[in-house]
């Protein structure tokens, strides 16, 4: 076990960007699959499907990129005592899942079940308990940080293990149902074996994810990230498509979920180059936990404004379909952002971090970063979101 004196951790330009650009599509992801049937006219809607379909394909890469990139960011965090990591790995997320998951409740009711207000709050408190939660995603991280720290020392028999599970994940979800588990259970479990790999794929392949990044060159890494982004997009596609037996569709989507992401080691450390990309990079990529934290809080909010407003007759039909989704996303983000710099300057701090923590609380962990620069951030630089069980959770990441 690594106790030397822990070294603030450099910032890695490209691993900033690319968490930003998941937690970007989990926003979207939000705004068109959860909310866009209620904005765009209805499920029937010709927009609504074409805004669920193309969110829906991109499960395979999502939530991959992001755990993976969580996993590679925890690997010298899996190596420290239990009191040096403690609280920032477990009890920062611990916090913010339950009393956001409370939140979500308060203010998911005049959406989901405005005649039923308690039996909805019931609903979320028990989906909170057992990773069924719309926050399910902050829940597992703690999860997946204590599963790596007895897994590094047998990488290759932890990574078969989660692999295993993640085959299996889709077999036992539908298994658990069919017993008459409570599918909110059901839910969580498969959350949990369906992402483990991915982190502890980050974990384990750490030291080779930061090489890739570096040493991709401009047209090679553009010609065969493109390639494989198209390959990516046919597989997608396919499992979106698929009529095989489970386990058939289990592999598409296994290989397209490894294609997107060595796509994406190839592309994002590019894009990173640009010193704008890494900045916006390093600024999302360092709050992705308010992000995810407040924007469902704010969709709630928004589509019973939208509804009780009416809204619909405000804007044009060609306006709402093509523009309605990417801005309500952005305004979404911005406000998350908008609530953390509000809290950083006034608190209070327990909103975001458990009570105690300061201002540490502005990312999923590692938070610091040493003065200067993101590495590889100028010119010269080197499910899930699976559809829920029930109301929110049916279209919810």
């Amino acid at each position: 076990m690594d106790r030397s004196p822990a070294r603030p951790p450099v910032r890695i330009a490209w691993l900033d960007l690319a968490r930003a650009i998941s937690i970007l599509l989990v926003v979207l992801y939000h705004v068109a699959v959860s909310a866009g049937p209620e904005l765009l006219g209805g499920s029937g809607s010709p927009a609504a499907r074409w805004w669920t379909g193309v969110n829906v394909a991109l499960i395979p890469l999502r939530m991959p990129l992001f755990f993976l990139v969580a996993g590679a960011l925890a690997t010298r965090a899996v190596q420290r005592p239990w009191r040096a990591v403690l609280r920032p790995r477990v009890l920062d997320l611990l916090w913010p899942y339950l009393l956001w998951c409370l939140l979500f409740a308060v203010t998911g009711w005049p959406r989901y079940a405005p005649a039923d207000p308690l039996g909805f709050l019931a609903g979320e408190v028990t989906g909170m308990l057992v990773i069924g939660s719309p926050y399910w995603f902050i829940a597992v991280l703690p999860l997946f940080f204590v599963l790596a720290r007895p897994g590094r020392r047998r990488p290759a028999v932890t990574v078969a293990l989660a692999l295993a599970a993640y085959l299996l994940a889709p077999v036992l979800q539908a298994w658990m149902v069919t017993a008459g588990t409570d599918p909110d259970l059901a839910y969580g479990v498969f959350q949990v074996t369906d992402n483990a790999l991915w982190y502890l794929l980050g974990v384990v392949l750490h030291g080779a994810l930061l090489r890739a990044g570096d040493r991709v060159r401009a047209l090679p890494g553009l010609l065969t990230g493109t390639a494989l982004l198209l390959v990516f997009g046919m597989l997608a596609a396919a499992v979106l498509r698929s009529e095989a037996p489970l386990a058939v569709v289990r592999l598409l989507e296994l290989a397209a979920s490894l294609t997107g992401l060595a796509a994406a080691v190839r592309l994002i450390p590019l894009l990173a180059r640009r010193g704008a990309l890494a900045r916006l990079g390093a600024h999302l990529g360092s709050r992705t936990l308010v992000i995810y934290l407040v924007h469902p809080v704010l969709l709630n909010v928004g589509v019973v404004l939208w509804m009780r407003v009416g809204a619909d007759d405000l804007i044009t039909t060609v306006a709402r379909e093509l523009l309605l989704i990417p801005v309500l996303a952005a305004l979404a983000v911005l406000g998350s952002l908008a609530l953390d710099r509000a809290l950083a300057r006034w608190g209070p701090g327990w909103l975001l971090a458990a009570p105690g923590a300061g201002r540490s609380r502005r990312e999923m962990p590692p938070r610091g970063a040493a003065s200067g620069p993101p590495v590889g951030a100028g010119p010269s630089a080197g499910r899930s979101d699976r559809p829920g069980p029930s109301r929110y959770r049916r279209s919810h990441e």
